[in-house]
């Protein structure tokens, strides 16, 4: 008898298991949340032909791309620059705006982007230049403030925009 109970008990299981993979686990796009705000930049990173990362004390460092590869115009060869400067593009151009915020200049200062500790230009294979400037970290630490130089905006990115800016200071030229 107790056999009859475990098989009807397992039959249920395996009706309901099927029931949900076929008509529960698929979440439609209208239901789904959008938590993912768009890109900051919509760029290919094929696209890329220039990077220019300067500081706010002086040093910065040049990268253009040939072929399939970085060149350093100006700045350190130091250990793996190449892949550094990939990485960083490919976050750059991948990074997500978490919110935005309109903004007047004066207060530009109150996001430390009055004089910001960074400024990044990419220039595309059109010659079109895309200039970000990078502030202060948000109150909580999690995302930064930046402002693309031709934008009445300043956006929140995610802070992994300073671990990767991090990365690059190696390749920066003395001021």
């Amino acid at each position: 008898m107790k056999e009859k109970h475990i098989l009807f008990a397992a039959v249920i299981l395996f009706g309901l298991v099927v029931y949900y993979a076929i008509f529960e686990h698929k979440v439609s796009s209208e239901t789904a949340p959008d938590y993912l705000g768009p890109p900051i930049l919509l760029l290919d990173y094929r696209a890329v032909k220039k990077i220019q990362v300067r500081t706010n004390d002086g040093k910065e460092f040049v990268a253009e791309r040939r072929e399939m590869s970085w060149d350093l115009v100006k700045g350190n060869r130091a250990e793996k620059w190449r892949s550094k400067v990939a990485d960083f593009v490919l976050y750059f151009i991948s990074a997500i705006e978490i919110d935005k915020i309109p903004i007047e200049n004066v207060q530009l200062s109150k996001y430390g982007l009055e004089n910001p500790p960074y400024e990044v230009t990419l220039t595309d294979i059109t010659d079109k230049t895309y200039q970000l400037v990078i502030g202060d970290n948000t109150p909580v630490r999690t995302s930064v403030y930046a402002k693309f130089l031709d934008s009445p905006h300043i956006i929140i990115v995610g802070a992994l925009l300073n671990w990767e800016l991090s990365k690059l200071d190696p390749l920066f030229t003395p001021a």
